[in-house]
């Protein structure tokens, strides 16, 4: 319980300390909503990949190791995703 307390604590301090600061705030915000789009983006690149690859017979993993893949990477990450599929697939 005690370091439930200690632990509740420290967050409490660090979001007090992050509000204090005028731009800290909207820094924060700022980064919370770049996050959210590139993950939402990336779901939606992966499930459509994998709708159309599906029609071949390919499965395009759609978890969330790959979502973070595509979105901390982008394009090249995309590539890997398929690259690694493919691999998988051609060669079992």
């Amino acid at each position: 319980m005690a370091k439930l307390i200690i632990s509740l604590i420290g967050v409490l301090f660090i979001c007090y300390w992050i509000i204090r600061r005028p731009k800290g705030i909207r820094k924060v915000l700022e980064l919370f909503s770049n996050v959210a789009f590139r993950i939402t983006l990336s779901f939606c690149v992966l499930y459509a990949l994998s709708y159309g690859a599906g029609y071949l017979g390919i499965w395009v993993p759609l978890n969330f190791a790959s979502i973070l893949i595509v979105a901390l990477l982008g394009i090249p990450g995309v590539l890997l995703i398929v690259c690694l599929t493919g691999f998988n697939y051609f060669f079992p």
